[in-house]
């Protein structure tokens, strides 16, 4: 039997397998989980011509490769994990520092980043009350030190 071509029974049970308690097909936008590959193997082997059967190595070779996919996904989701925590340190690293970004319409906004706040899963640095999308600025640069003096004079005074 060739394991490329499938027959309507096999297409049938397949769905059958797949469908949840109601007889509705769930639809995971192509995505097949562990738990349907299984379901999916039960089939192929109830399904099978018991004259010539499948060999062990396709089944193995089959569950190696749906393995190593869901292996892949996993270092994508954590990647993808790891890039939004860098992401939200380098905006919250901007808390203090002065800012230059594009507000799209040709002109520019300058001014020190006072609070970072929590915008559609998404970290939103903010120049007073103006929320400043991190993706347009493009100029960063530590607030000028200014030195001042105490309101006595600089002198300290000793406690009595």
């Amino acid at each position: 039997m060739d394991t490329g071509t499938i027959n309507s029974f096999q297409q049938s049970a397949a769905t059958q397998a797949l469908s949840n308690e109601q007889g509705v097909v769930e639809s995971r936008q192509n995505e097949l989980g562990m738990d349907d590959f299984f379901k999916l193997l039960t089939t192929q082997l109830v399904s099978q011509d018991p004259l010539e059967p499948l060999a062990d190595t396709e089944f193995i070779a089959q569950m190696a490769n749906f393995s190593s996919l869901s292996q892949m996904e996993s270092i994508a989701e954590n990647m993808a994990s790891v890039n939004r925590q860098q992401e939200a340190q380098a905006v919250m690293s901007l808390i203090g520092r002065e800012v230059t970004a594009d507000t799209g319409n040709g002109t520019t906004l300058t001014g020190t980043v006072t609070q970072v706040k929590m915008v559609d899963e998404d970290y939103v640095p903010y120049i007073g009350d103006t929320m400043v999308p991190y993706k347009t600025i493009f100029e960063v640069r530590e607030k000028p030190f200014v030195e001042t003096q105490l309101p006595s004079g600089g002198e300290e005074s000793a406690a009595p």
